[in-house]
């Protein structure tokens, strides 16, 4: 779905991602979790880690992209780093290595942004602003924003934002979705199995639902 937003003329993908002219934009992968549960005595299955990476991948191959700008969250946690998430992260790069992959490192990314730039990520700690565009990974507050930052869109993740879409008169289903606002857009997930946190949209705001392979426009 390709969409005007502030100016900007952007490309949504129902796997969460945004392309913006030769750079994609991805939130919240929270790779190596299902290692974090494991430590902690939790039989949780592998793969989630490995499928997310070779999507990321599949997108930089299928698409015309020579940066990567994760917003934050790649990692789960410091515990979760292990010889085969090192591994997976070097062969990704490794597959595209014309790329820049970057990262605005998000609360989960502590303690690991060394070892990321060890394996050829740029990190940045501070949110990226370039021209009109602010890139950062905790949504910022809309009403709260000063004169300066008004004029900039702004590309978040965080929330890993979900809509509840009625099923009927009792029942609801919580559905992945980009939440776009008068002057931000927040990504969803890209990872899987992370969760998804209900959002409350205003009026003014506007739901591209991720549905099975499809992006659907609800009306708030």
């Amino acid at each position: 779905m390709i969409i005007e937003h502030q100016g900007h003329c952007i490309e949504l993908f129902p796997s969460g991602a945004i392309r913006w002219e030769k750079t994609l934009f991805v939130a919240d992968l929270h790779l190596g979790k299902e290692s974090v549960f494991q430590k902690s005595g939790l039989a949780i299955p592998t793969g989630a880690t490995q499928k997310t990476l070779l999507d990321l991948v599949g997108h930089l191959e299928n698409q015309a992209i020579d940066r990567l700008i994760v917003l934050g969250d790649l990692l789960h946690a410091p515990i979760g780093w292990t010889e085969d998430l090192e591994s997976m992260l070097s062969d990704a790069i490794q597959a595209r290595p014309e790329i820049r992959w970057e990262l605005v490192a998000g609360n989960h990314d502590r303690r690991s942004h060394d070892r990321l730039r060890a394996l050829g990520w740029l990190v940045h700690s501070d949110p990226l602003i370039e021209g009109r565009w602010r890139w950062m990974h905790e949504p910022p507050e809309e009403d709260l924003q000063t004169i300066q930052t008004r004029a900039l869109a702004t590309l978040c993740g965080h929330l890993h934002p979900s809509f509840k879409v009625p099923l009927d008169t009792r029942r609801t289903q919580r559905v992945r979705c980009f939440w776009i606002r008068p002057n931000s857009i927040v990504l969803p997930a890209f990872g899987g199995w992370v969760g998804t946190h209900a959002i409350d949209p205003k009026q003014s705001d506007r739901i591209v639902l991720c549905v099975e392979g499809e992006l659907i426009d609800w009306k708030c």
